[in-house]
């Protein structure tokens, strides 16, 4: 029987993104055959994530919580602090929900201030220089990178501009998955403020190193 995560992420590595239906089970059953690593996204964590709309003052430090609390949070990639970020993210919705989670690929076609541009990754002791497009993937948060340089600013923007023209996808009915190439793909929250009870499951994933 074809394997419905499988699926997913093979429109996903081709699109940037793919949705469908099913449940968190049905992942974690698929995950051990598929030959994917579970990536936890916070030190101490599990790879499985409840995004709920938070606070600023109840969120997590360099997190996007902390500076937009449950107001838009711009594009971003997952776990952008990590040395090496999760590949695949699988987002379920169990009910659903009245805001969107927008999406824009972008993958290899990118300017040179994207290529070039110098950020600084707070993550701590564990803090270091990248850019924001390296060993071709992407990797950008404003919660945790910070621009050093002309170019790193220019690529900020660049990104800020993309939001206008993301994909939205909509969690409209229960039990819905949205599968996120993390690598080439950047995605967004609008504001959750009227949508309190909004609850997504994340769960983040590496290939096989062999396989990239």
């Amino acid at each position: 029987m074809p394997m419905m995560l499988d699926g997913l992420i093979n429109a996903a590595k081709k699109a940037g993104w793919a949705a469908g239906s099913g449940s968190m089970d049905q992942v974690n059953r698929e995950v051990i055959s598929l030959g994917l690593t579970e990536v936890p996204i916070r030190k101490g964590d599990t790879a499985l994530s409840i995004l709920r709309p938070t606070d600023r003052n109840a969120a997590h430090p360099n997190s996007l919580s902390a500076r937009f609390g449950k107001g838009d949070q711009p594009l971003h990639t997952d776990g952008a602090h990590l040395a090496e970020p999760p590949d695949l993210l699988v987002l379920v919705c169990k009910g659903t929900s009245r805001t969107p989670t927008r999406i824009m690929r972008v993958g290899s076609d990118v300017p040179s201030c994207v290529r070039h541009g110098v950020f600084l990754v707070a993550n701590g002791k564990d803090s270091f220089f990248t850019t924001a497009y390296y060993n071709s993937r992407l990797r950008f948060d404003p919660g945790c990178m910070t621009p050093c340089d002309a170019r790193a600013r220019e690529a900020l923007r660049y990104f800020d501009s993309l939001y206008t023209s993301a994909r939205e996808h909509r969690w409209d009915d229960p039990g819905i998955i949205l599968v996120i190439d993390n690598r080439q793909t950047l995605h967004a929250r609008p504001s959750a403020a009227d949508d309190p009870d909004r609850e997504i499951h994340r769960i983040s994933f590496a290939f096989r190193r062999e396989a990239l």
